[in-house]
């Protein structure tokens, strides 16, 4: 895409309004700055939204912390350093806010320094070109662009027999400022925030329990890895019941007490927290018709270029619907900033990688097998972390990698990792297949050793049965 055409000192610059200053909406910022906007973003709360306030920032610097704990208590070495007394929770809670905290002030001042200005006020369409601001005291205002970028996020789901009211019955974003570990934890949800939530209290001594109304934990993602880390997960401590459903709900001085419908009858579960998981939707409170912006249940209706059904009013992120991902509403946010200033640029259909903090992690891109071989004749490569060096040396040998390669064409059709360092590997992973390197391709090249990429390499490998660091009995296709 060639933007040397633009004009970065236009002397009549583009007015462009974001709504909403999380992941999609501050790139989008960004963006439009760099190529000569003069841009407002509008955010009611603080800059970075839920993803860097309330989500994958936060949990992530608790997972880190909790990890380490983890690691401290199975080893042979450290695991004298801890005592039933020590209670890391008020600690961890203090990093993690200043992690946040620093990340917040590195995006405001990109802001700053590109320009742009923010106004912290809530936002509401008047027309295609009106965006009306109310400020905490009262005060409102009505400011006019020749665009406009919605990105309002999304918000947490809630269920009708099960109200949060912010002390036994919680949402993430309480979790996240919990000031005591639980004695017990039940989490209503087993997607990805209830697992590594999990996860976390798990870690910190919590007895947890999550309840699944679907077949099993994280629905649609590849079988193997969900198998492997129920099974784990269940090593660990945590219970999972799958199929089942939270029917009643009573309260008890310091708890609750939860009737749960199970494919193995009625279950009492007791538990001091409930956190309720269950997915986010589109936070679609702003008043779209005025502006002519259509929505439909899944969110607001977009082209692939990222325009609504009203000219010159874009939107971007988990509002649109689709994947709610930080990094989704990233890529969505460049398009529109590029389409609002005259680059024609369409949304790709990216291979999108997941990952998902657990211990062990899970990282994934591309077509499960099921999928696959939907499609045709596939090659299935398999290695175990237990077999490579660097997993070993960490103590994290739980896991695999497991790669789909096309039959006839040796293309890579997916990765899906369970292990030590997987949410790196799978950017190794989603670079193969954006740049439709071959399987074999790969396999040549020389990794650094001892690393976890030798593991990857070792799949590709495998998938035609020619694994180095594999027993003979154990190469090829064997299911293991």
């Amino acid at each position: 895409m060639n933007i040397d055409h633009l004009s970065l000192n236009n002397m009549n610059p583009k007015r462009v309004i974001i709504i909403g200053g999380g992941p999609g909406g501050y790139v989008a910022a960004i963006r439009v700055a760099q190529l000569g906007a003069k841009v407002t973003l509008i955010e009611k709360d603080k800059i970075g939204g839920t993803c860097l306030n309330r989500g994958c920032i936060p949990t992530k610097a608790l997972l880190s912390d909790a990890k380490m704990l983890r690691l401290l208590r199975r080893s042979t070495v450290f695991q004298s350093l801890l005592n039933e007394k020590f209670d890391p929770l008020e600690s961890m809670m203090d990093r993690k806010k200043k992690v946040v905290q620093e990340l917040v002030k590195g995006v405001e001042m990109l802001l700053e320094s590109h320009r742009v200005t923010i106004k912290q006020a809530q936002a509401d369409l008047l027309g295609p070109n009106q965006v009306g601001l109310l400020y905490s005291e009262g005060e409102k205002e009505i400011i006019e662009a020749d665009a406009i970028i919605l990105a309002p996020g999304s918000k947490s789901k809630t269920l009708s027999n099960i109200t949060p009211d912010g002390g036994k019955i919680i949402t993430s974003d309480e979790a996240l400022e919990i000031k005591k570990i639980p004695r017990e934890m039940a989490i209503v949800g087993g997607g990805y925030i209830g697992v590594e939530f999990a996860t976390i209290f798990n870690a910190l001594g919590s007895k947890v329990t999550i309840v699944e109304i679907l077949d099993n934990i994280l629905p649609g993602l590849e079988d193997e890895l969900v198998r492997n880390l129920r099974r784990f997960l269940e090593r660990d401590g945590i219970k999972i019941l799958t199929k089942s459903k939270v029917e009643d709900l009573r309260p008890m001085e310091e708890g609750l007490r939860l009737t749960v419908n199970t494919p193995q009858g009625v279950q009492e579960v007791v538990a001091e927290k409930l956190l309720l998981a269950v997915g986010r939707s589109p936070n679609l409170n702003i008043d779209f018709p005025k502006a002519g912006v259509e929505i439909s249940s899944a969110g607001i209706r977009v082209n692939r270029r990222m325009e609504t059904t009203t000219p010159h009013i874009y939107a971007i992120g988990d509002a649109v619907g689709g994947i709610l991902l930080a990094h989704v509403a990233m890529e969505e946010g460049v398009v529109a900033a590029e389409n609002v200033m005259g680059i024609d640029h369409e949304i790709e259909d990216h291979l999108i990688p997941l990952c998902i903090f657990t211990y062990p992690e899970i990282a994934s891109i591309g077509l499960n097998e099921k999928e696959a071989k939907a499609k045709g004749a596939v090659k299935i490569g398999r290695f175990p972390f237990r077999s490579n060096p660097t997993a070993l040396i960490s103590g994290e040998t739980d896991g695999l990698i497991k790669v789909i390669v096309d039959r006839d064409d040796d293309k890579i059709l997916g990765v899906h990792i369970i292990g030590h360092n997987a949410s790196t590997l799978i950017s190794i992973a989603s670079s193969l297949m954006g740049q439709e390197v071959k399987a074999r391709e790969f396999s040549r090249l020389i990794q650094a050793h001892p690393t976890t990429p030798e593991a990857l390499k070792e799949a590709f490998l495998d998938a035609d049965g020619l694994a180095i660091h594999l027993p003979k009995p154990l190469r090829g296709n064997a299911k293991r």
